[in-house]
């Protein structure tokens, strides 16, 4: 019995391990990846004229507030074990509520973005004049406000509660509210957005083809990345739906100290890689478009501080005729 907690306790510390290493690194990663992502769709032409642009600074921000008030409260907690969703009833209201919202909205927003590649490359003019900019900000404004409307009945239930004098746990004060929560997670941040990915990728994939053999331009590069973000998406948020399908069917059910611990493990695994796909947009298209690269080469360029040309250098003989010193 002894072997089996001293088991648990260590796969639980090893979970713990990769919370404060693989977490920092995903949080460093994803932030710069997603500021560098909102700065290259905002100022660097001609990205920033791209109709997908509003989408994909939508996703960064959105992943930006995910992965952020996600992972460092976690991270926090298990360096000082202070857990301020226990101290604070302002971040027990708040913390989940825009973690769920943040996360749902950047997938959804990344699904739209998806939709809007898939009608620029369809032959017709009209499709692809469907969603402008003011439809788009319209859509981004809509689909926030839906989702922090869904996932609102968190703040309004979660409390501190004090189950002895010294100790204050955040939960919600009912139990319906946990359950809701948890369906609406699995629906609109895994099945959904992965449903929906999925069948944009198959049609975008197959639109592309035929798009390769009427024209080549930054359509086709954009293409190119949306696809490869995608994949990434796809292979991080089905097996991580599926596992918290698992989870919360065999919640019921008594299992050991063992198994709890390496389930744990598991999410812990697959929650992470989730985190990182969310938030790596940028760096795929660096590595993958060489076309993204000198856009994003050309625009620094442009401000680089010491870009003094070397002018030739003459000198007047006694006869005043210029001599060129190169």
């Amino acid at each position: 019995m002894s072997s089996d907690i001293d088991r648990a306790l260590y796969i639980f510390s090893i979970s713990d391990d990769l919370y404060i290493t693989f977490g920092l690194f995903v949080i460093i990663i994803t932030t710069i990846g997603n500021l560098c992502n909102c700065f290259v769709f905002f100022y660097i032409p001609p990205l920033n004229k791209h109709p997908n642009a509003l989408f994909l600074i939508s996703t960064s921000i959105g992943s930006l507030l995910f992965i952020n008030t996600g992972l460092w409260t976690i991270i926090i907690r298990i360096l000082t074990g202070i857990d301020y969703m226990n101290r604070s009833l302002f971040w027990c209201k708040t913390n989940a509520w825009l973690t769920y919202s943040g996360g749902c909205f950047s997938f959804m927003c990344n699904c739209f973005a998806g939709f809007c590649q898939f009608l620029i490359l369809l032959p017709n003019t009209e499709w692809q004049r469907l969603i402008t900019r003011t439809r788009a900000k319209l859509i981004i404004i809509s689909i926030a406000i839906i989702y922090l409307l869904i996932f609102i009945p968190i703040p309004i239930y979660n409390t501190n509660f004090q189950p002895s004098s010294a100790t204050y746990v955040c939960k919600s004060s009912l139990q319906i509210i946990n359950a809701y929560s948890n369906y609406w997670i699995i629906i609109g941040y895994y099945f959904m957005p992965a449903l929906l990915t999925l069948l944009l990728f198959t049609l975008i994939w197959y639109n592309f083809q035929q798009f390769l053999r009427r024209r080549h331009c930054i359509e086709g590069v954009v293409t190119r990345m949306m696809l490869i973000q995608m994949s990434s998406i796809l292979i991080s948020g089905i097996p991580a739906g599926i596992f918290v399908c698992y989870i919360m069917v065999t919640q019921s059910m008594v299992k050991t100290r063992v198994r709890l611990s390496y389930e744990f493990l598991i999410l812990v695994i697959l929650t992470l890689f989730t985190f990182l796909t969310n938030g790596t947009s940028f760096w795929i298209y660096l590595f993958c478009s060489k076309t993204f690269r000198k856009h994003l080469k050309e625009f620094i360029f442009k401000f680089k501080l010491f870009n003094h040309r070397i002018q030739p250098i003459s000198l007047v003989d006694n006869n005043n005729k210029n001599i060129p010193m190169n």
